[in-house]
């Protein structure tokens, strides 16, 4: 009987083992992390510049100079000959880019105003903040600058000014 409760014993402990094994694999098995690792390349081309800038509708006035830096930046400098005169440009952007974009905001038009002599005044038309500019496609907006009818001083008769259009990514 004795051999019979050592046999018993052994089974016993061999069980608690196998019981405690199989616990350590499944507590092992459940907290282990998944680690998944990949690569990916994305491909994309940022061009947004100014293409061409033309004289529009001119009274009274003359280009003293209408430039881009090839970027969405351009610079107008005009000559005015009397209170009521006016010039106009047509501005053409260009995504020449693979993304899409959208016009985030219009800067140096509000300095510029404000800046001596206050009777020119530029402004810009057909482009707002919000304005989309899908890849491969082009738009055309206006730059004015005019001297003040109501003018009642001689000043002097040119203002030169810098506008820079920001553009972002398009989100979904």
């Amino acid at each position: 009987m004795d051999m019979e409760k050592r046999k018993k014993q052994h089974m016993i402990i061999m069980g608690l083992i196998g019981v405690i094994f199989g616990m350590t694999i499944g507590y092992s098995a459940l907290s282990s992390l998944l680690n998944i690792n990949g690569t990916s390349k994305v491909t994309g081309n940022w061009d947004i510049h100014f293409e061409s800038i033309e004289e529009g509708t001119m009274v009274n006035a003359t280009t003293l100079e209408a430039t881009t830096d090839q970027g969405t930046t351009a610079t107008f400098n005009v000559d005015l000959t009397k209170p009521g005169s006016s010039a106009e440009y047509l501005v053409t952007v260009k995504n020449g880019g693979t993304i899409d974009a959208v016009v985030e905001s219009i800067d140096g038009i509000d300095e510029i105003n404000a800046a001596s002599p206050t009777d020119i005044v530029y402004s810009v038309e057909d482009i707002t903040p919000g304005d989309e500019l899908g890849s491969g496609a082009s738009k055309e907006f206006k730059v004015k600058v005019v001297w003040k009818s109501t003018a009642t001083t001689i000043i002097n008769s040119s203002k030169k000014a810098t506008i820079h259009v920001n553009f972002v990514q398009k989100t979904s």
